[in-house]
């Protein structure tokens, strides 16, 4: 393929002979290794050099205005939450972003007629500032209210007065805040914390998460209420039930495994639901019965009912079936399924016996539920024992909307519906079935214009992720809306590794099976070639996170089946990653370097082990947020200076720091925005395609 020229060749990196390290009798290089204080001097200074490199090509892409405004036109649209009652006379809540607001702002709404009244608005805040979550009090006086600098994590949670905007002086003991749940009275809330300054070891400060109460009002420390006093890895979630009964406490082994158990508010007795399980679930109270969601012996899920009094005491209410049981909502009455079929979504109704009485009928191929930290969040929402059930709902081609479902009628009713300058009806979304390597069927969604012909020439930007039980499902984005009005191909594939089709379909991928994820996405990237769409030239991959691992190893160990690769915030060094930040928890997915035989093979697929300066690499592109709590910033600056120093075959190689940006992105709309240029200029300048929206 052509290569595209560089304006300036970029700075060389100094080689550090001397790094390196040995694991399990074999030596290991690591020239880069001062890379690793990210706030030096010389790694400062070498990054801005790589970035003014990078920035004198995606600046000079010729429309990039062009797309600036059509990405511009997808993200800023009106985007408010489902609203959430507290307080007298129909007081609710909900968070609202506009057009052009830069950050979701907090508003209120006294009545149903009454106009909103914002109650808090980070817009107010240095741009680098987030507000991580919003929890108004259930008499709706009190906000609690999560803010972090330059990312999502370090959230410092404080109390507002809703009636005078003021703060009160309540200081919450520990750090990293998180996951808050009022007393049904209002007189203080449960929250998710690590230890503070000094009551953890050394190196151990962001560990022994645990779930802390605070009076509102009080000056004495808040009270620790659960946590695991052995593991320090495992993290925690809680949220109050609505009857105000119990709070539910979830202590979280990583992604793969969690135990819940019944905090009783009367007396704090705890009541074990689900622990020394293997298995995820999820627990709702509704009245006398504990709901229970889990894959314990059902690897696509079930349901399962036990009585408050015993809740450990489950049987079966809905069994496991063909299709992968996400969540369970009781709203209204009813319980609401959603299970995912072949990595889109459908939404079941069942009564309180688990009698399945109809399933809903969605806007199209999309999706309802979403991806958190906490597994996967259920897309229905609302009370009980109230009327509105709120569906949340997002495809490839129509962006987040929310729908209120009138039962009575057995509709969806729009309640708001974005206008993201993109008609649904002129794009197609298909999915197709290809073979891995070992003959595994694998799934994947082409997404294109109707009138886009299938003549071996298009552009097709390609995408996975592949761990962690997180499904690739029917998603929005800016990025890909603009990438389709380039008369481009969106195609995401449903490697193993992620939940797509249950437990099993992770664990497939999972230590010494991960190979199995890089081989279904080089596979998914030559089914594009044979199946007509594109050439090998025209693929443009990319991945975030551990997506960005998976895109990266696929094009170091099959650098003819694409043209381009852009991995975003990805974990590169698979043999040092446990000394970063909490990631030794992440051991449970990748396995463990110190282990000879899971050792070994992470080293046998480490992006910054297994560069080979006889391979042709694709051009690539590797941005790092350089605030990022969840994968080593340093790791893309060290794998960039590896390969442009070591693999001269290949390339060209950029760096595309992220600042002021954590793990899920920029801290502003417009930061987001430019990200998202960036990556489609990117593209655009290594595909050798035009950046001209048609």
């Amino acid at each position: 393929m052509n290569r595209p020229d560089l304006p300036a060749k970029p700075p060389p990196a100094r080689r550090d002979s001397d790094g390196g390290f040995t694991l399990h009798g074999r030596r290991f290089d690591d020239p880069y290794v001062w890379m690793e204080q990210t706030d030096d001097a010389e790694t400062t200074a070498w990054t801005a050099a790589q970035e003014a490199v990078t920035r004198a090509v995606l600046d000079g892409v010729p429309g990039r205005a062009g797309l600036r405004a059509a990405v511009a036109r997808a993200a800023r649209c009106t985007r408010p939450s489902p609203p959430v009652p507290a307080g007298p006379d129909g007081r609710t809540f909900l968070q609202r972003a506009g057009a052009d607001a830069e950050k979701p702002v907090l508003v209120m709404r006294r009545s149903a007629d009454a106009p909103l009244e914002t109650v808090l608005d980070p817009g107010t805040w240095p741009a680098s500032d987030v507000l991580v979550c919003a929890v108004p009090s259930p008499d709706g006086t009190l906000v609690a209210f999560g803010r972090a600098r330059g990312g999502s994590h370090g959230a410092v949670v404080r109390v507002l007065d809703v009636e005078t905007g003021a703060l009160l002086p309540d200081r919450l003991r520990g750090t990293d805040h998180g996951s808050v749940a009022w007393r049904p009275d209002s007189s203080g809330f449960f929250y998710t914390a690590c230890p503070e300054p000094g009551e953890a070891p050394p190196g151990e400060e962001a560990y022994w998460h645990a779930v802390y109460e605070h009076r509102i009002g009080s000056g004495a420390p808040a009270r620790r209420v659960f946590g695991d006093d052995h593991d320090k890895d495992r993290w925690c979630t809680v949220e109050t039930s609505e009857c105000g009964r119990f709070a539910v406490l979830t202590s979280w082994d990583f992604v793969n495994a969690n135990d819940v158990t019944l905090l009783r508010l009367a007396d704090g007795a705890l009541l074990p639901v689900a622990t020394g399980m293997r298995s995820v679930n999820q627990v709702q109270v509704i009245g006398d019965s504990v709901l229970v969601r889990t894959d314990l012996d059902a690897p696509r899920g079930r349901l399962c009912v036990a009585p408050v009094s015993d809740p450990a005491s489950w049987r079966t209410l809905v069994p496991e079936g063909p299709d992968t049981l996400q969540t369970v909502t009781g709203v209204g009455g009813r319980l609401y399924a959603v299970h995912a079929r072949a990595a889109s979504h459908r939404v079941s109704v069942h009564t309180l016996d688990g009698t399945r009485l109809r399933e809903l009928v969605l806007p199209s191929l999309g999706s309802v539920n979403r991806n958190e930290g906490a597994g996967v969040v259920s897309g229905i929402s609302g009370s009980w024992h109230g009327d509105d059930v709120w569906v949340a709902f997002t495809s490839f081609v129509q962006p987040p909307s929310l729908y209120r479902y009138d039962y009575a009628r057995d509709r969806l009713e729009p309640y708001h519906v974005p206008d993201a300058g993109l008609d649904p009806s002129a794009y197609t979304t298909r999915q197709v079935w290809y073979e891995s390597a070992d003959g595994t069927p694998v799934s994947m969604f082409i997404v294109h214009g109707v009138d886009v012909p299938r003549d071996g020439r298009r552009p097709v930007r390609l995408s996975g992720y592949g761990g962690f039980n997180i499904s690739v499902e029917p998603r929005f984005s800016a990025a890909g809306a603009a990438w389709l009005q380039l008369g481009g191909v969106l195609a995401h594939a449903n490697v193993r590794g992620g939940g797509e089709y249950g437990r099993a379909w992770h664990e497939a991928a999972v230590g010494t099976r991960r190979q199995n994820a890089f081989d279904d996405y080089v596979a998914a990237a030559r089914h594009l070639v044979a199946d007509g769409w594109t050439t090998p030239a025209g693929i443009a991959s990319r991945g975030n996170s551990n997506g960005g691992l998976l895109v990266t190893v696929a094009a170091l160990q099959a650098p003819d089946a694409f043209g381009a690769v852009y991995s975003r915030v990805p974990l590169l060094d698979m043999l040092r990653f446990p000394a970063f930040g909490h990631l030794d928890s992440a051991t449970v997915e990748y396995g463990s370097p110190d282990d000879p035989v899971e050792g070994a093979y992470l080293a046998g697929y480490s992006p910054y082990h297994n560069v080979r300066p006889d391979r042709p690499y694709p051009v690539m592109a590797f941005a790092p947020a350089l605030n990022d709590r969840n994968a080593p910033p340093h790791d893309p600056l060290k794998m960039v200076a590896l390969l442009q120093s070591g693999a001269p075959r290949g390339g060209p190689y950029l760096l595309v720091p992220l600042r002021d940006s954590g793990h899920g992105g920029g801290t502003t709309l417009s930061a987001l925005v430019e990200q998202d240029v960036d990556e489609l200029s990117f593209f655009c300048w290594a595909l050798g395609i035009p950046a001209s929206p048609v």
